[in-house]
């Protein structure tokens, strides 16, 4: 053990029992803090690409009276980048939409009612939600709140990161398409 870990350690002997749960309580709420405001990070910046993508979309149908007034040998060119920039807005748009989503359980498992999921704490009564949350025995933060949000964070993350890489397609294409109409 090295002199860093052996000062923890000693540290931490010292401590009494019941300021080190308040130390872990006050070290779940940060946690949870911190996850919630991720959450809200990804949400606003899904928010913003939807926005972004809303008008481009709209914009772009005006393409299509650029690419009728071009010769027949040139559409087919034109078209299949204007297609190809259309399908990937569409998969960015559809995966920014998807960060908003709520998450919902697997139907496969059993799982015991509890004060984390929304599915839960609306058919809950008030002798049931006061049950639970005695029962819980943790007025702050749960661990299972905390491992519920990580999941929720990393599927938002994973879906915005997936939004950005079509946006990097759709600027492409975008740019194919322009170049083609304007060269040809």
């Amino acid at each position: 053990m090295n002199a860093n870990n052996k000062k923890l350690v000693d540290q931490n002997a010292e401590v009494p029992a019941d300021q080190k749960a308040v130390m872990l309580a006050d070290q779940k709420a940060e946690t949870l803090k911190i996850l919630l405001n991720q959450i809200t990070s990804f949400d606003n910046k899904a928010s913003i690409i939807v926005t972004i993508l809303g008008i481009v979309f709209a914009l772009s149908f005006t393409v299509i009276d650029v690419i009728a007034g071009k010769s027949a040998c040139q559409k087919p060119y034109i078209f299949a980048s204007f297609i190809s920039f259309l399908v990937c807005v569409l998969l960015s748009f559809t995966f920014a939409i998807s960060v908003f989503s709520p998450r919902k359980r697997k139907k496969n498992i059993v799982h015991k009612r509890s004060l984390t999921y929304y599915e839960d704490l609306k058919d809950m009564d008030a002798r049931e939600y006061e049950d639970l949350f005695n029962a819980s025995n943790d007025a702050g933060a749960s661990i299972e709140q905390i491992n519920t949000n990580a999941e929720i964070c990393s599927k938002k993350h994973k879906h915005l990161i997936r939004s950005i890489r079509c946006l990097i397609f759709v600027a492409l294409f975008f740019l194919s398409t322009v170049v083609l109409i304007i060269w040809l």
